[in-house]
């Protein structure tokens, strides 16, 4: 049950996601430290989207590995 209110959400955000791009298609300027762009509203977005995403997933692994490797070093003695 769990898992259909997950993809139910899921479904809901991509849903609000696409009104969301279909009405803000303005152009706004992004200044870095040497280079202007012009972006739309939507694509800054999705480039932070994906961008969050992507750090959220590469955090989540290191933690894992961490918590997986914790004790590869320790060495058990054999039981005799």
């Amino acid at each position: 049950m769990s898992r259909l209110l997950y993809l139910i959400l899921i479904i809901a955000f991509l849903v609000i996601g696409f009104v969301f791009g279909a009405i803000n298609q303005q152009v706004t300027d992004i200044h870095f430290l040497i280079v202007k762009l012009q972006l739309r509203v939507v694509d800054i977005a999705i480039i932070f989207l994906v961008t969050g995403v992507m750090l959220g997933l590469i955090i989540a692994a290191w933690l894992r590995m961490i918590r997986r490797t914790k004790n590869w070093l320790k060495t058990t003695p054999e039981k005799t």
